[in-house]
């Protein structure tokens, strides 16, 4: 039991390394690889090994820190990553598992999930300098002057969306890892 633990943590880590790098690379896939990311990091909560889950999401952040190059300045994965997506499926499985209070775990999920979202906003207009006032021609002029209500929106719906994510993926894993591993 001890080595698959071990070997399924260490493909978990391994998975999650190369789609946070992959992410880190390529601006266009950053929200695609943390959430990909985040399914990689459930993988040993198959064996119930909260332990495995955790050290898998730090070993594999660690890793996927090492070989983008340390790609802090240029890329939002690593602080999405380490802040929301690769603990929160982890926390909602313990969550799940020691029947917390349900309307109680949505609350503090979504006000993290918001908070999140507003430190990426943050990070791209104050850090990386996006400028809202070139938005496509085709966007009304009136989104940027709302894009700070934009984006409680859309990170409140997200939340949802991600949160019946990482149910739906744990229990897939779990199904299909039981016919795999014996």
């Amino acid at each position: 039991m001890k080595s698959k633990l071990i070997t399924l943590s260490a493909v978990s880590a391994a998975l999650t390394a190369l789609s946070l790098t992959i992410g880190a690379y390529f601006e266009v896939a950053d929200l695609f690889a943390l959430v990909l990311s985040s399914a990689f990091v459930i993988l040993p909560l198959y064996f119930k090994s909260k332990t495995a889950s955790f050290l898998s999401f730090f070993v594999g952040g660690i890793l996927g820190v090492i070989f983008s190059g340390f790609n802090f300045t240029y890329s939002i994965v690593f602080p999405a990553f380490f802040t929301f997506f690769g603990i929160y499926p982890i926390v909602r499985n313990i969550i799940i598992e020691k029947n917390f209070n349900n309307v109680l775990a949505v609350i503090i999920g979504l006000i993290w999930c918001i908070a999140v979202f507003y430190g990426m906003y943050f990070y791209y207009t104050g850090v990386m300098g996006l400028d809202l006032s070139s938005l496509p021609s085709w966007m009304p002029a009136w989104v940027s002057d709302f894009i700070i209500y934009f984006i409680g929106l859309i990170s409140v719906v997200f939340y949802f969306i991600f949160d019946r994510y990482v149910i739906v993926v744990k229990y897939f894993f779990d199904r299909y890892l039981n016919r795999i591993i014996k």
